[in-house]
């Protein structure tokens, strides 16, 4: 990185020149090595962001300003950090959404019959850590997300303790988000992936203008 910062550096997909040519061109070369890493079927699935709070604001704000209305339910669990917590408590103060917390037992375990009892129709989303910063539980995702589909429910992924330590693989988990961050895996600071299949990015409003 000193290197590019060096000799190489220049505005991403802002010119023709050789420079920029060649930035850009790294940049999504590094977006490739990303979806091979983690097994998404097209790069244009990873999206970069500051960090995986900001990617998973992303999908807060753009889901919930979609698809998130009075009454509706968002599941999140008692193993979540702040990030995948303070996104949906927004929208519970702006949409007067209601989260539900899917229980824990005494190992730190997701009780998965509890969890399934917490999806009805107005179920619009689930958020969940792949593995807990607290107690170090592995969150049986795959689980997770055959349940929520069959009642047509998305469900997000916050996978920053997970990279770092088991393989993850998206499409064998079906999950339709998943955020995490470089620094967790010995890359630069300032720098968060967002994974989401393209049937949401192309269904989902801009973040941003």
């Amino acid at each position: 990185m000193n290197d590019f910062y060096k000799n190489e550096f220049s505005n991403i997909g802002r010119s023709i020149h050789s420079l920029a040519v060649n930035a850009t061109n790294k940049f999504e070369e590094t977006r490739i090595s990303i979806k091979n890493f983690i097994n998404a079927k097209f790069k244009e699935e990873i999206i970069f962001t500051k960090n995986a709070t900001e990617a998973i604001n992303l999908v807060a704000t753009t889901f919930g300003q979609q698809n998130i209305e009075k009454g509706d339910e968002i599941i999140i669990t008692e193993l979540e950090h702040h990030s995948n917590y303070v996104p949906w408590h927004f929208l519970r103060e702006t949409k007067k959404a209601i989260i539900k917390f899917a229980p824990i037992n005494e190992d730190g375990d997701i009780i998965i019959d509890k969890f399934k009892e917490l999806i009805t129709s107005k179920t619009k989303i689930v958020a969940v850590t792949h593995l807990s910063n607290v107690t170090g539980t592995i969150v049986p995702i795959k689980e997770i997300v055959e349940i929520a589909h069959k009642k047509n429910v998305p469900v997000l992924v916050d996978g920053c303790q997970s990279v770092p330590h088991i393989k993850v693989d998206v499409a064998d988990l079906d999950c339709d988000f998943y955020a995490f961050s470089a620094h967790k895996v010995y890359g630069p600071t300032g720098v968060g992936i967002l994974y989401a299949k393209k049937k949401w990015l192309e269904r989902l409003p801009p973040y941003i203008g």
